[in-house]
């Protein structure tokens, strides 16, 4: 192999042109050449004139030079090699290809804030599996009596209950507080520590679940007019609404003017009382209301129930207003007259679509929950085997579809009441709601 292309090694592109290939004068045969007489070097016969020898002296004495450039050029070659030589390379075997050298521009500002990205993003991930392993909380809820809260139970009592709660996909619970009695006292407020004994018990067995005082108002004062309407009564309803949470324990308020049937569309009295409850417990406390369907709603496509008065029904507008006032709307989907089984499912459908579409067009996180009973009958409004957790159920999921994406709004469905269901029907709400 030749000098020149020693220069270029396997895998590297030549940066030198390609040179023919020269002769190679070793160092023993230019001093062997030295030593000649310059006569023998350039071979001239004896009998050679004076001015033929200088002519061949003259040729020897060129080609002696060239044979000085030759080896100056091979000089430089070798001293460009060993220069070369010194470059770090890439270790791999010969011939194979080599990756180019990419330089990527070092920031040490970019790097931090990428690494701080990188380890909020793990913590995060890491916080999410922490919270999917322990307890779950659920949307549905069930509306409990004085059979819990007044009555003294042991903590296993509580922790079977809980358990059954958690077994049924339940995270909200309406426990029974007190209501305000025409003589403007509180009932059975004598007994509230028991009461507040239950939501300490409570709490501290399912302290994910949502556990919120239920507080009644009766609208009629006994002489024919309304309590609603009344600044005093709003007032006092409201003070005691605070009590349930700062004294007794429990994690929100739910208001049930009864009956609901007697809230209007429109009706600035209701939503004076809910601003007077939301201003005594404060931004940061959840309220949750019960509140009407639309009994008899103006349109063609459902059947009119039989027994409900014409222009029942709450319009658009006025349930925004309440959607502004509360963190939950509790619609009671029952007590609704029908006769069949099937005329009911449309007719949950269609509060479901309406409530879900009204609280879309706002800006706000209000939950709805879809009322679904399992009282006994109550004629004329409540037949069983009309009005029951699977017809409820099948027009709540009926109405969800109709919804479509206003259908996030309904997070749960709310069981009236936990005093009156029994195997059969929470076996019938399992198959085909909770599971």
């Amino acid at each position: 192999m030749d000098d020149e292309n020693e220069l270029n090694l396997p895998g590297e592109p030549s940066d030198t042109p390609q040179q023919p290939p020269q002769e190679t004068v070793t160092p023993e045969a230019e001093q062997e050449l030295s030593a000649v007489p310059l006569d023998d070097a350039v071979n001239a016969p004896p009998s050679m004139i004076p001015a033929e020898r200088e002519a061949a002296e003259r040729g020897s004495r060129g080609r002696a030079r060239a044979r000085q450039a030759q080896r100056k050029r091979q000089q430089e070659i070798a001293g460009t090699i060993a220069t070369r030589a010194q470059i770090p390379r890439q270790l791999q075997p010969l011939g194979q290809f080599k990756m180019p050298r990419i330089r990527i521009p070092f920031n040490r500002a970019l790097l931090g804030v990428i690494g701080a990205v990188v380890f909020i993003v793990l913590i995060v991930i890491g916080l999410g599996r922490l919270r999917n392993e322990g307890e779950q909380t659920f949307g549905n809820a069930l509306w409990i009596g004085p059979e819990w809260t007044y009555e003294t139970h042991s903590d296993a009592d509580v922790a079977a209950f809980v358990e059954q709660l958690r077994s049924r996909r339940i995270g909200l619970v309406y426990a029974w507080v007190s209501w305000l009695q025409p003589n403007g006292a509180w009932s059975r407020e004598a007994e509230l520590s028991t009461v507040q004994a239950f939501a300490s018990q409570f709490k501290a067995a399912y302290p994910d679940a949502r556990l919120y005082g239920w507080v009644s108002l009766p609208i009629d004062d006994g002489a024919g007019s309304s309590r609603l309407s009344q600044t005093p009564v709003q007032e006092q309803f409201a003070a005691f609404s605070s009590r349930v949470v700062t004294e007794l324990g429990f994690d929100g308020v739910f208001v049930n003017v009864d009956p609901v049937s007697g809230v209007r569309d429109g009706d600035q009295d209701f939503l004076a009382l809910l601003r007077a409850v939301r201003a005594a417990v404060g931004l940061e406390v959840p309220i949750a209301a019960a509140l009407p369907p639309d009994w008899s709603p103006s349109t063609d496509a459902i059947a009119l129930p039989p027994l409900i008065a014409p222009s029942t029904e709450w319009q658009t507008s006025y349930k925004q207003s309440v959607a502004l006032l509360v963190d939950q709307m509790a619609v009671m989907t029952y007590q609704s007259g029908y006769t069949s089984a099937d005329a009911y499912s449309d007719w949950v459908a269609y509060q479901v679509l309406v409530y879900a579409a009204a609280v879309a067009e706002l800006s706000t996180t209000v939950e709805i929950l879809i009322g679904v009973p399992t009282y006994p009958a109550a004629p004329p409004g409540h037949d069983p085997a009309v009005e029951n957790i699977e017809s409820a159920v099948r027009g709540i999921r009926a109405g969800l579809e109709q919804a479509g994406e206003a259908a996030r709004y309904i997070t749960g469905v709310a069981i009236y009441a936990g005093w009156e269901t029994d195997d059969e029907e929470w076996a019938a709400y399992q198959r085909v709601w909770a599971n």
